[in-house]
């Protein structure tokens, strides 16, 4: 027969466990986290990014670096092609201008 009650009634479901190293081991200690103010997560916060100045890199982003052959490639395609329509039931396709085949 299953029941609706917390498997565990009675205890805090948020017990949080710290290990801390002691001369013969690792000692655990369990408790309930100490609640923080705004203001000392901020200072936390900063206190582990000590050197974060929340300024934007403007070189930060995406690199296109320069243009290469594969580049001179598609501008001569796009020069030598024309995309339109290629037959009755309006499908598109790629068509060359100069008649001259690939």
């Amino acid at each position: 027969m299953k029941t609706t009650a917390r498997k565990w009634a009675g205890k805090p479901s948020n017990i949080q466990t710290k290990f801390v190293k002691s001369a013969d081991g690792f000692k655990e200690i369990k408790g309930l986290p100490k609640s923080l103010t705004n203001l000392e997560i901020k200072q936390l916060h900063q206190k582990n990014h000590p050197n974060d100045k929340n300024i934007k890199n403007p070189n930060k982003g995406i690199y296109w670096g320069k243009r290469g052959f594969q580049d001179d490639l598609l501008d001569e395609f796009y020069e030598t092609h024309v995309y339109t329509f290629i037959d009755a039931n309006l499908n598109k396709g790629w068509v060359s201008i100069g008649g001259e085949e690939e």
